[in-house]
């Protein structure tokens, strides 16, 4: 999740969630109308799909757990591992986001040249996708002929690049970038301290981002990650702890780009990726609000759905709801998402509360 995610921030929350307090009835969802659900792909994290070349791209790990980026059709055919010659077999690649043609991918890749640190000896771990340490922003064209970094930041643990969110028209990206490494003992920085960037993109024979500004909700060090772009490019949804000051505990908000004030959307259980639908009018996010949790295991999160005002909230799914037809009476735990088309979208699942292990959904409600 999209890149997600790109699900660093949900996995600690993950395994911190038994802290929350868990409601035993949700009194406006049931469970006896719900949104349908599908394997997808297998396997396969950050699933994004391309509306003009209907097709998708997605991660997949190698036997040595470094995440590869691959394309195929819709369906499923014609499968091919996307790269460039210029970045390292053995280093991390994550595909983020499709330009609207379909021709180009925004993309993040760790950096090859290990340095010394002082406090901090690196791991090929630190860079997974959503954890994002080490990691630069790119572009690649789609037949891998050529790529550009659009990013240089320092090769420390403090630096790096997490999940990102694109403009229906292309000109204008969104990315979560870190300026802080993980302080473990504090819930609001367990992830590490983000900044959200916004910059306008061309695309010319060379791609260039520019007017880059930085957003930083009450200009304090938080966790978070941006996930969406209004189709009118006027804000941005992220969440965030910058009020709560705890992971499990993360509103949605939205950021008006103009003023950089903050609404929220959200105040149930922690709540993470939320994404527009293609017509601005719906949100889709997922949250642990009245989530079942299993004998041994940690809490999980649903996918709901809402008005872009946060009005109307609803859940779709019902992965952990003990017997529903939608759940193995197990924890899973919904991710970021990808539109197909204002009622479908694609959607990672977790399976297990650590590492990105799990699959992709099709979810149409």
């Amino acid at each position: 999740m999209k890149a997600t995610a790109i699900f660093t921030f949900l996995l600690v929350i993950a395994s911190l969630s038994t802290s929350c307090k868990k409601k035993t009835k949700d009194p406006d969802n049931d469970g006896t109308s719900y949104a349908s659900m599908e394997v997808y792909k297998e396997n396969a994290m950050g699933v994004i799909y391309n509306q003009a070349t209907n097709s998708v791209a997605y991660n997949k790990p190698d036997v040595n757990g470094i995440y590869k980026i691959y394309i195929s059709n819709f369906d499923g055919t014609g499968e091919v591992q996307l790269t460039w010659s210029g970045w390292a077999a053995d280093r991390q690649q994550w595909a983020e986001e499709w330009d609207p043609t379909g021709q180009f991918l925004i993309c993040y890749v760790e950096k090859t040249a290990y340095v010394t640190e002082s406090d901090h000896t690196r791991t090929p771990e630190d860079a997974i996708p959503g954890y994002g340490a080490y990691t630069d922003v790119w572009i690649i064209k789609r037949d891998g002929s050529q790529a550009w970094q659009m990013t240089n930041y320092a090769n420390d643990y403090d630096k790096g690049v997490i999940h990102g969110a694109i403009s229906a028209d292309g000109t204008m990206f969104a990315w979560t970038e870190r300026i802080q490494a993980p302080v473990f003992a504090d819930l609001n920085l367990a992830a590490g301290a983000y900044v959200f960037k916004v910059a306008d993109v061309s695309w010319g024979s060379t791609p260039v981002f520019s007017n880059i500004r930085t957003y930083q909700p009450n200009n304090e060090p938080a966790g978070g990650e941006v996930d969406a772009v209004s189709p009118d490019k006027t804000n941005i949804l992220i969440y965030s702890t910058f009020e709560s000051h705890n992971l499990v505990a993360t509103p949605i908000y939205r950021i008006d780009l103009a003023s950089g004030n903050t609404t929220k959307l959200t105040t149930e259980s922690f709540s993470q990726a939320p994404t527009y639908s293609p017509n601005g009018e719906r949100i889709v996010y997922m949250t642990g609000a009245y989530c079942d949790i299993f004998p041994g295991q940690l809490q999980g999160a649903d996918w709901w759905v809402m008005n872009a005002d946060g009005s109307n909230k609803r859940r779709l799914t019902y992965m952990n709801m003990k017997d529903h037809p939608q759940s193995v009476n197990s924890y899973r735990l919904a991710g970021t998402v990808s539109f197909v088309n204002d009622s479908t979208f694609i959607g990672g699942v977790m399976t297990q509360s650590l590492g990105l292990v799990g699959y992709s959904a099709l979810v149409k409600f």
